[in-house]
């Protein structure tokens, strides 16, 4: 047992092992993002019990994740974008005048003030090409 112990790893195969174990628990996150908005119809906050929903948007090297986000029309709420990639990004969105540069491993939250009904844009202005969107809609009870 103890020589097994001993025996060194090469780099290569530890990174393999390492992203075949997390890939799956990153995997289940987003899958348990899609989940809840399917059972509600809206995007899971952050913090539920809060008395101003944040919604986390993570920028990654040209990608936006979540890509489409769905929020509750005519309400108030955060918005927390983190940076998680290796470059800089620019959170941007015209229609809701929000922009916020970010550097590696940076996040900021915003408040988006009540939004009527419809389709609003966020991009990376740094990546071109790279798009959201946020759906605003109405609540049915």
């Amino acid at each position: 047992m103890s020589r097994l112990l001993k025996m060194k790893m090469p780099k290569k195969a530890f990174l393999c092992v390492v992203v075949t174990c997390l890939a799956p628990l990153w995997l289940s996150a987003a899958h348990a993002q899609e989940t809840a908005t399917e059972a509600t119809g809206f995007s899971e906050p952050v913090d539920p019990g809060a008395s101003v929903p944040t919604y986390k948007i993570e920028l990654k090297d040209g990608a936006l994740l979540p890509e489409t986000l769905v929020v509750p029309a005519k309400t108030r709420f955060k918005l927390h974008v983190t940076n998680i990639g290796t470059k800089p990004s620019e959170f941007e969105s015209n229609q809701m005048r929000l922009e916020e540069v970010l550097f590696m491993g940076m996040d900021v939250t915003m408040t988006v003030t009540p939004l009527d009904s419809g389709e609003y844009d966020y991009f990376d202005e740094f990546q071109p090409g790279v798009m959201g969107k946020l759906i605003a809609k109405e609540v049915t009870q």
